[in-house]
């Protein structure tokens, strides 16, 4: 298996235990930020996800000034099958209180002619961590992040006639699920922050991965 990269800086708290059989437990953290680019607009979308846990995951935190996201922006979360609209006013956006947590993606309009960075700043999950998929489709992403091969490096479970798209300069690239371990036209490979559509067939599954720092 190819080698999976952690692209986050990374800062390591640790905290240790003597219990009464002198066992050592560590419990460790690790914070750190990740950086998205969203290309130029005008009007220019793009799917994103914020792949670190943070104190609040709700839009106002995350993206909370116009350098970040300009009057003018606009998320939409894909929810039930059709979408939510956000849009960022003067003073706030619209539904300041809409989450968006590791393991979701969404599409970032960006209304300014240059390209915008935000930063996101959190906990990376680590144990065991389930993101639920439904029959049809759905925006998802890695819950950490990670960039590397949708299913040999990130866990993603697909079977036969199943695809991910990918949104690459305002259109939609299409990875499809061949028999065995066949793709058409290749396995993508999914860059940390990066969301995609994921077309499953009729029966949910889930999306699990046992992670840690340490790997």
């Amino acid at each position: 298996m190819k080698t999976k990269t952690l692209l986050l800086a990374v800062a390591f708290a640790g905290a240790g235990a003597v219990s009464g059989v002198a066992q050592t437990v560590y419990s460790v953290n690790a914070v750190g930020f990740v950086n998205v680019v969203i290309p130029a607009g005008p009007n220019s979308f793009t799917i994103i996800a914020n792949s670190l846990d943070a104190a609040d995951n709700s839009v106002a935190a995350l993206f909370p000034t116009t350098a970040s996201a300009p009057v003018g922006s606009a998320i939409y979360k894909f929810v039930g099958g059709s979408f939510v609209a956000n849009n960022r006013g003067f003073s706030a956006w619209s539904i300041p209180s809409m989450t968006l947590v590791p393991g979701e993606a969404f599409f970032f309009k960006n209304p300014s002619s240059v390209a915008l960075t935000n930063t996101f700043v959190g906990e990376v999950k680590q144990g065991t961590l389930t993101t639920p998929l439904t029959g049809g489709f759905q925006l998802v992403a890695s819950q950490v992040p990670q960039s590397g091969l949708v299913t040999t490096d990130l866990g993603l479970p697909m079977t036969t006639s199943e695809a991910v798209y990918r949104f690459v300069n305002g259109a939609y690239v299409t990875h499809s699920r061949g028999f065995g371990a066949n793709w058409s036209p290749a396995e993508p490979t999914i860059q940390a922050g990066e969301g995609f559509f994921l077309k499953k067939n009729a029966n949910p599954a889930n999306w699990v991965r046992t992670f840690s720092v340490n790997q």
